[in-house]
């Protein structure tokens, strides 16, 4: 097929406003990761680009690559590409309801996308009203209240559930605006960040639990969810002063409860009528079981670690779930793999042409106006979790160099 990837950091929809270094390079990395699955597969790609990034030269191996200066031009260009290609795949944010609102507009000129239908992302992008969906099906998830960012806030919860709490928005991504808060003292910076980061009036408050945070990536088709791969997540929680984020993690990852946790996921999707193609589910595995946290009816982060230990074509197996309704009969994995972001110096055209040659870096650190440092993706594959992590290190240690321009990668 000709397919139509749109990844929406790297495809203008930040031309206009601000997109950190962290972010950009996780869109990248999943934008390439995809790219090179669909090729493999024997389809031919074509991506949206800002111009700047364009200008570089990326290590991506799309067939076509249409450089775009702005989201406006990137809609005007998405509407062109659509008279032309036989399907499209959306990598976006829930926030703002940015994701809902690509895929609807792509749906609307009749192409066909391996996305969760937008009935399915509008459900689950409101963390409220996707709680109270499980909640009625008896499935866990962390007592949660929504809140009005305008109110005074800070004994609410003191009397409902105590301190610490998790200050997140209703419907935001990754760790954006989200922050832990031990006590009255730090609500008002908590609402501060998500108001700056996400302009958000409405906020929602939940129990810190205790435990480790997973994720389970599925595959869906209309009527049926595979479990495929229980991932290990590397989140740092920080207070309302610091930065929380999402900083790679394990995948697959070995643990007795899998089953456990798996049935739960499959569990979640059920719940939610248009969830389809790849869909992640984040968890708490706490003492007491597994605690569904998040869904997101997106591709993750974990797609990046997990098609390079897979024993399938993993974009290929979303195409097949989505479009086809067929899921795979094996999903063998070979291995392991660990994924990082790295904070890097600032580089120039030189260094990324040294760096896109490493076939570790996932995704280079792309300059970011008003950033004064880059962010790079990497990650690395072993027979064990522990050999991936030894080789993950090393290869941090040979960007940094590089970076630095005191080494190189052999």
């Amino acid at each position: 097929m000709d397919i139509l990837v749109y990844e929406h950091a790297c495809g203008g929809g930040f031309a206009e406003g601000a997109v950190s270094p962290g972010i950009l390079a996780e869109g990248f990395g999943m934008l390439r990761s995809c790219v090179a699955d669909l090729k493999t597969a024997g389809h031919k790609v074509t991506v949206i680009l800002d111009e700047e990034m364009s200008r570089l030269n990326p290590p991506i191996d799309a067939d076509c690559v249409v450089p775009i200066f702005s989201f406006k031009d990137a809609q005007q260009t998405i509407l062109n590409i659509c008279a032309d290609v036989d399907a499209a795949y959306v990598i976006a944010p829930e926030t703002g309801g940015t994701l809902h609102a690509l895929v609807e507009f792509i749906e609307r000129q009749g192409v066909p996308l391996f996305n969760s239908r937008p009935n399915a992302i509008w459900a689950v992008s409101d963390k409220v009203n996707m709680y109270e969906t499980l909640g009625v099906k008896g499935l866990r998830t962390p007592k949660t209240v929504k809140v009005d960012v305008a109110q005074c806030i800070g004994d609410l919860f003191m009397g409902e559930m105590g301190f610490p709490v998790v200050f997140k928005p209703v419907d935001g991504m990754g760790c954006s605006g989200l922050s832990i808060v031990k006590d009255a003292s730090q609500v008002g910076h908590a609402v501060g960040r998500i108001v700056t980061e996400l302009g958000s009036e409405a906020a929602i408050v939940q129990e810190y639990l205790e435990g480790e945070a997973v994720s389970v990536s599925l595959l869906c088709t209309d009527s049926k969810a595979l479990a495929v791969s229980l991932n290990k997540q590397n989140v740092v929680l920080s207070s309302p002063d610091g930065v929380s984020c999402y900083m790679g993690g394990v995948v697959p990852f070995c643990s007795v409860r899998e089953q456990e946790v798996f049935r739960v996921a499959e569990a979640v999707v059920g719940c939610f009528s248009g969830l389809r193609g790849y869909v992640g589910v984040d968890m708490i595995l706490t003492n007491t079981g597994p605690v569904v946290v998040d869904v997101n009816p997106r591709l993750t982060m974990s797609f990046v670690g997990l098609r390079r230990v897979a024993g399938f074509n993993f974009a290929d197996a979303i195409v097949n779930a989505a479009l086809e309704n067929v899921l795979p009969s094996k999903t063998v994995f070979e291995g392991c793999a660990c994924f990082s972001k790295i904070e890097t110096s600032k580089v120039d055209i030189d260094v990324l042409d040294k760096l896109y040659e490493i076939s570790e870096v996932v995704s280079p650190p792309f300059s970011v106006q008003d950033s004064k440092m880059g962010c790079a993706l990497i990650s690395a594959e072993g027979n064990s979790s522990e050999e991936a992590h030894f080789l993950l290190e090393e290869a941090k240690r040979y960007v940094l160099d590089v970076c630095r321009g005191v080494g190189s990668f052999g």
